[in-house]
């Protein structure tokens, strides 16, 4: 993955031989693969997924959680939860432009320096602006249809 840190402009440097994709659409309900998912050593989650009270379907490890900028409000209602209990968790956050801008105008983005400057030890990262035009042109490719 492309993208840079919080505080230390750093990229995410992270290599997984096998990851769980687990997607918050709630279609894992019911499905019991909690152990199994436990056991991979990379797992992945989207947006503000819950994992508490459904550790049985989807699991309690979470190695990355992707989140989208219209996501960002629920994690912070429960901040402790997400960037306090889940301290072992790398975000990668991704949104358009004017939400990630970094001149003290962009929303998200000064949503995530507080919480980065209040849980030191968390580890947020901004997917680049020219990274999500890059997936957007492969989506757009693969699916014909403009996110």
């Amino acid at each position: 993955m492309i993208v840079e840190s919080f505080l230390c402009q750093q990229f995410l440097d992270m290599h997984c031989s096998q990851c769980a994709l687990v997607s918050s659409s709630g279609q894992m309900i019911g499905a019991g693969a909690g152990e199994e998912i436990d056991k991979i050593r990379c797992v992945i989650r989207m947006n503000n997924a819950p994992t508490q009270g459904y550790e049985r379907d989807v699991g309690n490890r979470t190695s990355v959680r992707v989140v989208s900028h219209t996501s960002v409000p629920l994690l912070v209602k429960n901040e402790h939860y997400y960037f306090q209990e889940s301290a072992d968790t790398t975000y990668v956050v991704w949104g358009p432009d004017r939400n990630m801008r970094q001149d003290g105008k962009g929303r998200t983005f000064n949503t995530l320096l507080r919480i980065a400057m209040k849980y030191p030890d968390v580890r947020i990262y901004a997917v680049t602006k020219e990274k999500i035009q890059y997936c957007d042109s492969v989506f757009q490719n693969e699916t014909g249809k403009n996110r």
